[in-house]
């Protein structure tokens, strides 16, 4: 109790550097166990996309897009037919790839109709019969096709979804933009014409309204676009059932009734879709590239928990290094200059053992102290902090981390016991009586003999004025 009371004396008399130490141990602790479940959770995250039961689609690639004329009803002529995806299912028998699912989305181009909706105008519009029309009638097989529409991915925000089930055969979603324009909502009609026979016509029942989760639009499929049909916001979306009884659409026709096709093959692991991607290529036309949704998808949300983490990678043990020396740096100049003191103890009898576990004591409390409480905020703060910069991963501390730091913290206990509970044995007792600093030894000296000096004089003086006083009374004894 004489030890500990005696460090507690010294803590709380030096408060600052004893907050100090407790403040950067605490700082230290949570943002190591931060660094390491952040760390594992980016692991997870990458290694997870070998589980993947990934997607495949054929689209146009970004140069050959960049050469398409919305107003050349050629243009369809680029393209990919059934024939196309008949050689690419025939690489999927070839291979003995069981498919988890297949699913296709269509398009065209469809006209606006006197006393029903406009569509938004675009900032170069052309005749309807070089464009096909204002709109776009899109359809899904599945609502999981729906989501990876490259338009971008929406969200009812009134009404109901499309029904693939074939329950609403008239329904269709417009978007909040065109509803707004037109004063439509939900239940209300609209009719439009075919691309290539403005008599022939059809009319939806509004199912639902729709928002785009993506505020950006792909370039010239916004409100950048030249023409109205491709304006995102004149996208009429229906099912795949719907779009092939409307009549919209010609396969064996020309012009933009043919429709722009897209079939989806779904995979069960990662292994087949990369033997497929390998033996699909060479059947793959020019202008066009296989991409994964899903793949594409999944990278895109992982980019959070990366980059994070490869900013704590480079903060972790940068935030160890500083701070292990910042707590020996403290530790050390808590136990300096105490020369004094620890001459002070061994006069009065006090061991060198039990200075220095006070010392040890002093130096280990506030780093311990501040230890602990650093780990288990980080216990409790990890999570809901990582989830600030990456909210679809939960960077979890494993039990495994928390021991490992909690070794770490003993070791640095250990270490910082060491360097102050050392420093009594560096005190020998001869250098309790040294001469202190500022003074000389050849001062000493000419000071003890100018000391002599005074003294030798002083007798002298006493000498002689006994002698002196001496003389008279002998006189007067002599003169009596």
């Amino acid at each position: 109790m004489f030890v500990l009371r005696n460090a507690w004396i010294q803590l709380t008399r030096h408060h600052w550097r004893t907050l100090s130490s407790a403040l950067i141990a605490l700082i230290v602790a949570f943002g190591m166990l931060f660094g390491l479940a952040v760390g594992q959770a980016r692991d997870t995250a990458v290694s997870n996309r070998s589980l993947l039961g990934p997607d495949s689609v054929v689209r146009m690639s970004a140069d050959k897009l960049a050469e398409r004329d919305g107003a050349d009803p050629d243009w369809t002529k680029n393209y990919l037919t059934l024939d196309d995806y008949n050689d690419f299912y025939r690489v999927v028998l070839s291979d003995s790839i069981t498919l988890g699912g297949l699913s296709a989305s269509a398009s065209v181009p469809v006209r606006q109709t006197d006393g029903s909706a406009k569509a938004i105008a675009g900032s170069d519009d052309q005749n309807a019969d070089k464009t096909g029309g204002e709109f776009t009638l899109k359809a899904f097989t599945s609502v999981d096709t729906a989501r990876k529409n490259e338009l971008g991915r929406y969200k009812v925000v009134k009404g109901k979804h499309l029904s693939y089930s074939g329950s609403a055969p008239k329904g269709a979603l417009i978007s909040q933009a065109l509803a707004d324009e037109n004063g439509l909502k939900v239940g209300d009609e609209i009719t439009v014409a075919a691309p290539s026979d403005k008599s022939k016509t059809v009319t939806f029942v509004v199912r639902g309204i729709y928002e785009y989760v993506d505020d950006d639009a792909p370039a010239g499929y916004g409100s950048d676009a030249k023409l109205a049909k491709d304006n995102r916001d004149n996208a009429i979306y229906v099912a795949y059932a719907t779009f092939d009884e409307s009549g919209m659409s010609d396969s064996s026709g020309s012009g933009w009734s043919i429709p722009d096709l897209s079939y989806e093959f779904d995979f069960s692991s990662m292994d087949d879709y990369k033997t497929y991607k390998k033996d699909v290529a060479e059947k793959i036309p020019d202008g066009y590239e296989m991409t994964s949704p899903a793949i594409e998808d999944y990278e895109q949300g992982i980019v959070p928990i990366k980059a994070l983490a490869s900013r704590t990678d480079v903060a972790t043990p940068i935030l160890l290094a500083v701070g292990a020396v910042a707590l020996l740096a403290l530790a050390l100049a808590g136990v300096a200059r105490r020369r004094g003191e620890i001459g002070f103890a061994l006069a009065s009898g006090v061991t060198r053992g039990r200075i220095g576990w006070q010392f040890a004591l002093e130096g280990m409390i506030p780093v311990a102290a501040g230890g602990v409480v650093g780990l288990l905020a980080a216990i409790v703060g990890v999570k809901p902090l990582a989830a600030a910069f990456a909210p679809e991963y939960a960077a979890v501390p494993a039990a495994s981390m928390i021991w490992r730091l909690v070794w770490i913290l003993v070791g640095t206990l250990v270490v910082l016991a060491l360097a102050t509970g050392l420093r009594p044995a560096f005190v020998s007792p001869a250098s309790l009586f040294a001469a202190r600093d500022g003074w000389n030894a050849d001062d000493d000296a000419a000071s003890d003999a100018d000391a002599s000096a005074e003294t030798d004089a002083a007798a002298a003086a006493d000498d002689a004025d006994g002698e002196s006083a001496a003389d008279p009374t002998d006189d007067g004894e002599a003169r009596a």
